[in-house]
């Protein structure tokens, strides 16, 4: 059974520095070749200062930015060995670029415990408001994570 306590929680502060290196790997791993992610002279070309980041960099932060979300997971009395994607959902307000420093606070949302065919899981709700380095809101995430018991 996971502390619900921490519903409603902000936990520490995530930082994060977008750099080319972290956004070719990631395009790379998803195997998307699109020249705004590898290329900087041709992300310049349509109009951006830098290379661009694939939709679902986001999730970096979350386990790369200074919050362990897997240690938060474990406090919460989680078995992350048993720990499942659930989904992410994205609220985009401006682009993702190389050179942005990102801060944003990840939430504890809700936490649901539902029974399936494999047993009991928890659902792990969370929601991160990251912003840039001129405080402006570029992103909203959203996700579940799933724990099986």
């Amino acid at each position: 059974m996971l502390d619900t306590s921490y519903i409603g929680k902000e936990l520490p502060l995530i930082r994060y520095q977008v750099d080319r290196s972290k956004i070719r790997e990631l395009a790379t791993a998803l195997g998307d070749p699109n020249p705004l992610f590898h290329d900087v002279e041709a992300a310049r070309a349509a109009g951006y200062r830098d290379l661009v980041a694939p939709v679902t960099f986001p999730t970096l932060f979350r386990f790369w930015g200074g919050t362990e979300t897997r240690g938060i997971l474990t406090q919460m009395g989680g078995n992350i060995m048993r720990l499942l994607h659930g989904e992410e959902e994205y609220e985009y307000f401006d682009v993702l670029q190389a050179g942005d420093e990102i801060t944003g606070r990840l939430e504890i949302v809700s936490i649901e415990t539902k029974e399936g065919r494999s047993g009991i899981m928890d659902f792990v709700k969370t929601r991160a408001t990251y912003r840039n380095q001129s405080d402006q809101v570029v992103v909203i995430a959203r996700a579940t994570m799933v724990l099986r018991r």
